[in-house]
């Protein structure tokens, strides 16, 4: 793993390294893909794992090992990735301002800051609007847990009413028996 960096590592290496079975690993990658998270490949078509690649499995490995989703966890993988790539292809650069004739250059540890504090940021966002997805997915199972309570409450007081009718009429209709025969006997 030592020329992860230049050189990239074949998935072997890196389901070893990770401590995960090779289809784990493959199942990973086209997971990330979805979300168009990129991985190099060789000229048979083979992923190479760059060391970039392999801190974004380690952390993927660590938010399913939290009980998160697949498709949360990768989710958040593949954002935080493409938002690092983004700031890494926008903040490098040189920036000319003609009226005043400037150059504006960042070193590589405020370049390297201004990236973490954006992936920060992105990933806190991410992680907000999680939160509230499944807020509001809890809400409506609450909801419908207890609409669904209230229907069983209310089918049990209308059969309960409707029991109590009928022994009323069979009541009634045994009082105008008894009558019947009473007014008969009497005669």
């Amino acid at each position: 793993m030592e020329n992860a960096n230049e050189f990239g590592t074949l998935s072997k290496e890196v389901a070893i390294h990770l401590n995960i079975n090779p289809n784990t690993l493959r199942r990973w990658s086209l997971e990330l893909e979805k979300y168009e998270y990129i991985f190099e490949r060789n000229n048979k078509d083979q992923r190479i794992y760059y060391e970039r690649d392999i801190q974004a499995l380690s952390e993927l490995k660590i938010i399913l090992d939290n009980g998160q989703s697949m498709e949360n966890a990768t989710k958040l993988i593949a954002t935080k990735h493409k938002e690092r790539r983004n700031a890494e292809k926008t903040l490098s650069v040189i920036v000319n301002n003609e009226e005043n004739d400037e150059k504006i250059a960042l070193s590589k540890r405020e370049l390297k800051s201004m990236i973490e504090s954006a992936v920060e940021e992105t990933v806190m966002k991410a992680i907000e609007q999680e939160r509230e997805a499944m807020f509001k997915a809890f809400e409506l199972k609450m909801s419908d847990t207890i609409e669904r309570r209230d229907r069983i409450l209310m089918q049990s007081i209308n059969q309960t009413m409707e029991e109590k009718r009928l022994e009323i009429a069979t009541a009634q209709e045994e009082e105008k028996k008894k009558g019947f025969f009473a007014r008969l006997f009497s005669k």
